[in-house]
C-alpha cells in the first residue's frame, strides 16, 4: 500500500527520485503529477505505487506538457524549509 497520498504533495518517483507534484489522486495506487524532465520541461503523467516506490505507468513518451502557473511550480520545484 502507498503512502497517504494527497494533491499538493511532493513525492519521488523512480530509480532516480524525480521530484514531483502530485495534480490528482485517481487511487491509492495511481496519480497524475507533473515534473521537470531534463530541466528542460515541465511535464504531467500517470505514475503508479509498484509496492515499494511511485513509478511512471508508461515506459515511453505518455506525458502532457504543463503551462502558465502549473509549469512554473513543478520547475520551482520542492520549496526545502
Amino acid at each position: 500500500m502507498s503512502e497517504n497520498i494527497s494533491k499538493g504533495q511532493w513525492i519521488t518517483v523512480g530509480e532516480n527520485n524525480i521530484d514531483a507534484y502530485v495534480f490528482q489522486v485517481i487511487s491509492n495506487t495511481e496519480i497524475l503529477a507533473g515534473y521537470y524532465q531534463n530541466r528542460i520541461k515541465a511535464i504531467k503523467e500517470e505514475i503508479v505505487w509498484d509496492g515499494s516506490k511511485w513509478r511512471f505507468k508508461n515506459s515511453g513518451p505518455s506525458g502532457s506538457y504543463l503551462r502558465g502557473a502549473d509549469e512554473a511550480l513543478v520547475k520551482r520545484g520542492p520549496i526545502n524549509s
